[in-house]
């Protein structure tokens, strides 16, 4: 059995060691834990995000470019950081005042990381379905179809031989 990653220590961590805040999400934009105000757990990224995520590759075509790992939205006060890898989005909510070309690839690498722990973590904790019961169940139904159906020939033959 598999143990369950942690999202809210990794956030906690996040911030200790990156003194930003930052938040986790799956690949469909649901918010896994936060530490940003404007982005609280459970919530969803807002739509438009997610399609500009959802169109990465397209983008990366357009601009003759192998892949885009990141967006950076820059606002009056901080700079909003998506990191997108397979798995998961990982938000950095960072300072003007820090350079993204060193903060960036630090970022990706562990977002990349996180991603793989994630998807080892679904593997490990799949589990072989039983049909067994679900067979046995789809036979009896179809035994009592046959039998009701062979009740109601009778019943149909015998109709058809008086309205002849």
């Amino acid at each position: 059995m598999s143990v369950k990653i942690n999202y809210d220590a990794i956030v906690s961590q996040l911030k200790n060691e990156l003194k930003t805040d930052c938040a986790i999400a799956n690949r469909y934009g649901i918010i896994l834990s936060s530490n940003i105000d404007t982005i609280p757990k459970g919530k969803v990224i807002p739509q438009k995000i997610l399609e500009l995520i959802g169109k990465k590759e397209a983008i990366a075509k357009e601009l003759d470019l192998n892949q885009i790992s990141s967006f950076a939205f820059e606002t009056e006060e901080f700079n909003f950081l998506f990191t997108i890898s397979k798995e998961l989005i990982l938000i950095s909510k960072v300072n003007l005042s820090i350079n993204l070309a060193q903060f960036m690839p630090s970022i990706r690498v562990f977002a990349q990381k996180l991603s793989d722990i994630k998807q080892e973590q679904e593997i490990k904790s799949f589990s072989v379905f039983d049909f067994s019961k679900d067979i046995d169940k789809i036979e009896g139904t179809l035994e009592k179809e046959i039998i009701s159906k062979e009740k109601y020939s009778i019943i149909k033959d015998l109709i058809k031989f008086i309205s002849s």
